[in-house]
């Protein structure tokens, strides 16, 4: 493990968590099933961002590249759900 990685903040935001009102009525005129498919594409995100740091710190290069590649179709994913969240899919789109 390198010396500038600090274990204790792995994956820490300073983001407040969404409240139970947030997930019922997010934006108003939103899709449930859009909004349900980029809360279950955010965790996959977390998931698979996890998946891949362990792989990396065990020295595994084909799991890392694997969890990688799986990482980068989720935020692909994620990225598309936002944008048609919060531009009803006409809007500006987020490029990687």
């Amino acid at each position: 493990m390198s010396t500038r990685h600090d274990k204790d903040n792995e994956f820490e935001i300073d983001l407040p968590a969404a409240s139970a009102a947030e997930w019922t009525s997010p934006v108003p005129g939103a899709d449930a099933g859009t909004m349900r498919g980029l809360h279950l594409a955010s965790e996959s995100v977390l998931c698979l961002a996890t998946q891949t740091y362990n792989a990396v710190a065990r020295g595994d290069a084909a799991g890392a590249q694997a969890a990688r590649m799986s990482l980068e179709e989720q935020l692909q994913l994620a990225t598309r759900l936002i944008d048609e969240l919060l531009f009803d899919g006409n809007g500006p789109h987020t490029t990687h």
